[in-house]
């Protein structure tokens, strides 16, 4: 079974956000071998520094979340994750939190990656992110979520 895990950095404050953040990774846990690791959040400084130590004890692809990143329709990072479950590549996504990244860790990753150009909250982001996870998983299962 494939490995996914997301690193983000601080636990998830808003309730609704929360329980959807929940959902997702329950659903996620049926299709794929995934996993979490939620780093203590601070100053832009001390979380960068929290991911970067984090990231060093990584094998397999690095994926970061960024504004600046690339976009995919859900079609394409479909294709894109299975891609890498079919090359056996362990993947690992990265969030960081309400201060953003800086360019140390947008440099450890094959992938800079973007949800949108707009700004959203990290919290959502990471909901938006889980939701997509998701829906490229079932792309792949070929089931009749993503229609």
């Amino acid at each position: 079974m494939h490995h996914i895990s997301l690193l983000s950095v601080g636990k998830i404050k808003t309730p609704w956000i929360a329980d959807g953040c929940t959902m997702f990774i329950d659903r996620l846990k049926k299709q794929c071998d995934f996993s979490e690791r939620i780093l203590n959040a601070g100053t832009k400084e001390e979380e960068n520094e929290r991911l970067l130590a984090a990231l060093e004890k990584i094998d397999g692809v690095i994926v970061v979340l960024d504004e600046r990143g690339k976009e995919f329709l859900s079609t394409e990072f479909a294709s894109w994750i299975g891609k890498k479950r079919d090359c056996g590549d362990p993947v690992t996504f990265v969030l960081g939190g309400a201060f953003g990244l800086d360019d140390r860790i947008r440099s450890k990753a094959q992938l800079v990656l973007s949800l949108s150009r707009m700004t959203f909250p990290h919290e959502l982001c990471k909901l938006v992110f889980l939701e997509q996870l998701y829906r490229a998983q079932s792309i792949l299962a070929g089931s009749g979520y993503h229609h």
